[in-house]
Order: C-alpha cells, then sequence, then structure tokens
C-alpha cells in the first residue's frame, strides 16, 4: 500500500502539539509522505478531500512501551500480581507459542495499536524462542505498516515444551548469567535479515536481561557493549520497579560510562534523584506504563518526577493482556493518580488546585514519546515538513458531544472507537472508523484460532510446579519440585 499523491484534510480542530502552529480551525494538506502545509484554508484542486469538520486532527500517539506478542491473551492478567506475571505469562503462556502465533500476536497488536490512534510503539519483545519466532515477530509489525522500534529481546525464555515432566532448570535459566549463544546469533541474524538499513518504518532495537534479577554488574555491562555492536535504534531496559533495588542499574551503567540516549529505561518507579540527575546529565530516558505500575505494586509512577528532573518522560501500554491497548486510558489514569497525589500533599490536604493540566499529558502521549524514541524530528506533532502521522477522532459520538475543548476532549472523553481516520507515513491505515486494507472477520478468525492454540498448550502445563520454580527466588514458601525422570 503506498502513499497517496495529495490528502487534504478541510475544516479540522487542529490540535498540532507545535507551538509554532498552535490550535486551529483549519486544513492539513499532506504530500506524498509529509505534512505539506497547515493553514485556516488551504486550495489543492487535485488533492483528496476528507471532510473534518466535526473531527480533531492530532498528531498520532507514540506508544514506548508494550509487549505486542501478547494480544491474543486479552483479559487473562487482569487479577494479576507481577509475582503472578513471572509464573504464567513468562514461564507457561509463553512456550505455548509457535512462529504462527508470534506472527499473528505482533500483527494484530500493531492493528489494535493503529485502530487506537498509535502510530509509532515500541516493542519490547521477549518472545524470541526460535529463529521462526523472531521472523514472525519482525513480519507481523512490518505487514501492520505501524512506525516503530522492534526491541529483540535477550531474556533467557524456559526450557521446555507443553506437556514435559518438569524441573528447575527447564523452568528458571540462570536469569543473571552471560548471554546465551542463540540470542547473540539470532539477533545478529535479525538485524543484517530484516533491518539492513535504518531508514525504514519500523527500525532494530533490543530488550535487556532482566537486570532486576542480577547481582553481579559485570554481565549488564558486557550485554549492553554487546548490544551496541549491533547499533541498535534503542535498547529497552526494565528497571527500578521494585525488585532487587539493592542492584541499582542506572548507577551502574553510568559507573561503566555506558549511558546514553539510546537506553529506554521502563517503569522506574524507585529510581533515585540521583539516577534522574545522571540520565539528565549522560543520557538516558524514562517510559511509565501506569495502568501496569499501579496495579501490579511496582510503585508510584515516575513521570512527575521526571520532568522535575528536567527530562521529558513518556507513556507506554506495556501488556495487552491486561487492559485496552490504548493511550487514553494511560493518560487518564496518570493524570489523575498525580492530581489525587497533589491534593494529599499540598495546603494541609485540602483540594484547591490542580498543577497539571490536560494538555500536559497529551504532549507526553505523543512529542514526549516521540522524542525518546529519537524520532521527534519527523512525528510527534503536526508540523509542515514532518511525516504525516495524523489521526481525526471524531467529536459526533454520544460519548465526545458536546465538545467544548478539544484537548479535554481527546484525554477526557475518547476512546479508540472515536477514532475515524489514522495515517502513518502519509499512508491511510484506517479510514471512516475501519482499519484499511484488511478483511476483519478473517482476521479475528486468524486471532482466535491462535488464542485457541495457546490454551490448549497452556493446559498441558502444571501451574504448581511453575510456580514452585520461583517461589525461592522470590523468597516465598512453596513445594519443591520433583527432578524429571
Amino acid at each position: 500500500m503506498g502513499s497517496q499523491g495529495k490528502t487534504l484534510i478541510r475544516g479540522a480542530t487542529i490540535v498540532s502539539m507545535d507551538p509554532a502552529v498552535g490550535d486551529l480551525k483549519g486544513d492539513i494538506l499532506i504530500v506524498g509522505d509529509r505534512i505539506a502545509e497547515i493553514a485556516p484554508s488551504i486550495s489543492a484542486d487535485d488533492a483528496e478531500v476528507i471532510d473534518a469538520t466535526d473531527m480533531i486532527a492530532s498528531p498520532g500517539f507514540v506508544d514506548t512501551h508494550r509487549h505486542t506478542w501478547q494480544t491474543q491473551l486479552k483479559g487473562v492478567a487482569i487479577d494479576w500480581s507481577l509475582f503472578d506475571y513471572t509464573c504464567l505469562m513468562r514461564s507457561m503462556y509463553s512456550v505455548c507459542y509457535n512462529a504462527e502465533d508470534a506472527y499473528v500476536g505482533n500483527y494484530v497488536g500493531a492493528l489494535d495499536a493503529i485502530n487506537a490512534g498509535i502510530t509509532s510503539l515500541v516493542d519490547h519483545s521477549h518472545l524470541q524462542i526460535t529463529p521462526d519466532h523472531s521472523d514472525g515477530l519482525v513480519n507481523g509489525l512490518k505487514d501492520a505498516g505501524i512506525r516503530g522500534v522492534m526491541c529483540y529481546g535477550v531474556y533467557r525464555n524456559p526450557k521446555y515444551n507443553p506437556g514435559d515432566k518438569l524441573n528447575q532448570a527447564m523452568i528458571v535459566s540462570d536469569v543473571s548469567g552471560p548471554l546465551e549463544d542463540f540470542h547473540r546469533d539470532n539477533a545478529a541474524r535479525v538485524r543484517a535479515q530484516h533491518f539492513a538499513s535504518d531508514d525504514g518504518l519500523l527500525r532494530f532495537g533490543i530488550a535487556s536481561s532482566e537486570y532486576a534479577t542480577f547481582t553481579d554488574v559485570k554481565p549488564m555491562v558486557d550485554e549492553i557493549k554487546w548490544a551496541r555492536t549491533l547499533q541498535p535504534a534503542m535498547i529497552s531496559i526494565h528497571a527500578h520497579f521494585g525488585v532487587n533495588e539493592d542492584f541499582r542499574i542506572v548507577s551502574g551503567l553510568h559507573d561503566h560510562g555506558l549511558l546514553g540516549e539510546d537506553l529506554l529505561f521502563v517503569h522506574g518507579a524507585h529510581v533515585t534523584d540521583r539516577d534522574l540527575q545522571l540520565l539528565k546529565d549522560h543520557g538516558g530516558w524514562l517510559s511509565t506504563t501506569p495502568e501496569t505500575e499501579l496495579q501490579m505494586g511496582m510503585g508510584y509512577p515516575v513521570l512527575e518526577r521526571v520532568v522535575e528532573s528536567g527530562s521529558t518522560p513518556s507513556l507506554g501500554i506495556d501488556i495487552a493482556s491486561n487492559f485496552a491497548g490504548d493511550m487514553f486510558a494511560q493518560m487518564r489514569v496518570m493524570l489523575q493518580t498525580m492530581r489525587f497525589r497533589h491534593y494529599e500533599t499540598a495546603n494541609a490536604g485540602i483540594p484547591i488546585a490542580s498543577r497539571y493540566a490536560a494538555r500536559n499529558m497529551l504532549e507526553f502521549a505523543t512529542l514526549g514519546g516521540a522524542r525518546q524514541m529519537g524520532i521527534d524530528g519527523i512525528t510527534g506533532s503536526l508540523t509542515p515538513g514532518k511525516k504525516a502521522d495524523i489521526i481525526l477522532t471524531r467529536m459526533d459520538s454520544v460519548n465526545m458531544s458536546p465538545v467544548t475543548d478539544p484537548v479535554a476532549a481527546l484525554v477526557f472523553y475518547a476512546d479508540a472507537n472515536d477514532i475515524d481516520s489514522v495515517w502513518i507515513d502519509g499512508v491511510a491505515r484506517k479510514r471512516g472508523g475501519k482499519l484499511t486494507g484488511i478483511s476483519w472477520p478473517a482476521v479475528r478468525k486468524r486471532l482466535n484460532a491462535s488464542r485457541d492454540h495457546i490454551l490448549d498448550q497452556f493446559a498441558r502445563i502444571s501451574e504448581a510446579d511453575i510456580r514452585g520454580a520461583w517461589a525461592p527466588i522470590w523468597g516465598l514458601e512453596t513445594p519443591a519440585i520433583e527432578p524429571a525422570i
């Protein structure tokens, strides 16, 4: 599907997120893959005209942390703790995926994001079980047409198949040891085969090991040095979320001169003020995923502290297995959580003021994410010359009507069903409320078949054995697993 020649979005309520452009009622001209002009009125007789009279035009959302492969598992994690997630998702559901499931998860997951107005995402992809799985994960994102970074995950996945008699070593690999040779070889292959150029819509990245399980800094240092030999667009790192906080990831990397703009730390509720200053001075970003962090006890979301440090925050969705994959919910949850904290701590608890405006959260969900991904020069705002990553949100639905403030409407009233149109790189990926170029009934049938296959495999695994393997690592008491015979 190629870019259209010219498209004129006419009569939109424009929320540009660019101070030089501002907010206005007007037109947007797309030429090829770029925004050519924004003005109160534009004449372009040879353009396809989109009547956006009852729509808000804004930049596409930027999701800086998603485990896209989990799309088939919507709803399984809604009551989980972080320990449950480690046992059930990382050590059970993951081994149930074949290469087809990996493709479907990333393909439909990216479509789900596009449907909700997300035009760029960072996929923290730790389902790299075989080369075929890796190829499926990459191709799923590419076929969906989303902009982003596929961060190849070097997580030590379990070494068993559903139905095997289990022992500890099969379930919990050496989570803090040296990088596996498989990942060294396979990541290099993925880089060379799928990302020979850095100019594509989808770029190559690395998702690190779980450094929160480490006790020695050397494997972490060695891994970061290795990752950079592959010249990733970014390295995504789960960090400082309340597990093993004696192992200081940010300061440890700084001590070895390894902080840099290519590092994207995720969660980070337990970073210190010194950590934040190190990131500001030496490079590194923080993405917060408020809904997951609040549910799973990772700590109070770090976003406001990032702002106070003088850096730029961003928002991520995290896991579709836990909640809807749209940015609207994350903006609302984060903003209202911050406001409650302000009321608790200011003016003796008297609720007389809100410090954060809704527009700030919209900025973090668009331009902030683009800045962290290193693509704010081409996307994140509606600016002439930037890529045409644009969404149109309807203002005439029951939940949106009447609109008096378009920013308030986007942050507090809209949902994915209100997204009428989505352009990525000038290509219309959603029009008239429907994804383009696909048969949704056929895609949904494939998705449901994949879900059924995964659930069938899941039923063949002993949950008691899995929990028993992880319990001592978490300091819990459960019966030991009998060794395999």
